[in-house]
């Protein structure tokens, strides 16, 4: 019992410390280490809220961004059109967001493999027409222009929080009834239907739990960047993204969100700095490398290892 319980205090003390270290960051470290950490927190946030109902589910959400269009949209009408402040645009986004999941999420739920992740390709695409022809509300390919905050430590300590709050969720929840169901799910749905899990039910949970944390993240990126604009907040190549980081660090696992999105994102601003040009093609071959090496994700490599540790 004893050897069971020091590997976990010692994982719990390293978590620790790394979420203290991270803590003291915008006290130690320069502006843009600030600014680079609180992009790297939004990335992993997404695709920790991608993870919920991809890594879990195994149902592949290629429509994922409309939740970060979503919340940063209605976060920035909120606040320029009605003249709300920013946690009532932050709340309301993530109140749409969900109701968008539940009520789109009924009908999509119910399709399976690439049906599901084209339907929600399409609905993405459509939202973003929608929010293109609301030009009274959303200035349409104009974009929206939010109230200026220059506190670059209050986004960092927000996304932050955000951040952590995903990875506790996925931490508590996969030990428990609702992650098993959810495995279950990903396993064989017609064998978890007949064992008696609900699993339009569960599926629904999990879209609608993805929905919130992806539409917080928009809300306080579009409040931090102060601009957004349809093509790019709705822009299809967030959620390649966020599957490439998902599966590079491990799907359905909590810590392969964080290394997957740590990595990629490290990469992307080495290549960008040095090669600006063409720093998206050399990241596409860096990336289809790296999948091709690891198809299991990091992740799966680390346990593959412990197994084999184990078994000497």
């Amino acid at each position: 019992m004893r050897r069971m319980e020091i590997p976990k205090l010692r994982n719990l003390s390293i978590a620790l410390a790394l979420v203290i270290a991270l803590s003291l960051v915008p006290f130690l470290g320069s502006g843009y280490i600030v600014r680079f950490l609180t992009f790297v927190f939004m990335w992993i946030t997404l695709t920790q809220s991608l993870n919920i109902v991809t890594g879990y589910t195994g149902y592949l959400d290629f429509g994922h961004v409309v939740f970060f269009g979503i919340g940063a949209y209605t976060t920035g009408i909120l606040m320029v059109q009605f003249g709300q402040p920013f946690v009532v645009g932050l709340l309301a986004g993530a109140g749409l967001a969900m109701a968008t999941a539940l009520v789109i999420g009924a009908p999509t739920m119910r399709l399976r493999g690439a049906y599901f992740a084209i339907a929600m390709l399409a609905f993405a695409e459509a939202v973003k027409q929608i929010v293109l022809e609301m030009k009274e509300i959303t200035r349409g390919g104009i974009g929206l222009s939010l109230p200026v905050y220059a506190n670059y430590t209050f986004f960092y300590y927000l996304m932050y929080s955000v951040m952590l709050l995903s990875v506790i969720t996925v931490y508590f929840f996969e030990k428990s009834r609702f992650g098993y169901a959810l495995k279950a799910i990903r396993g064989s749905e017609i064998t978890a239907e007949v064992s008696g899990i609900n699993t339009l039910k569960y599926k629904l949970v999990a879209f609608t739990l993805s929905a919130l944390f992806a539409s917080l993240a928009g809300g306080i990126y579009a409040y931090w960047m102060t601009f957004i604009y349809p093509y790019h907040t709705f822009n299809v190549l967030m959620t390649v993204q966020m599957v490439i980081m998902l599966f590079l660090g491990g799907a359905g696992t909590v810590l392969g969100p964080i290394i997957g999105a740590t990595i990629l994102s490290v990469i992307s601003e080495i290549l960008w700095a040095k090669f600006i040009y063409i720093y998206l093609i050399i990241l596409g071959f860096v990336v289809v490398i790296i999948v091709l090496a690891l198809p299991s994700g990091i992740m799966g490599l680390l346990e593959e290892k412990v197994f084999k540790v184990k078994g000497r």
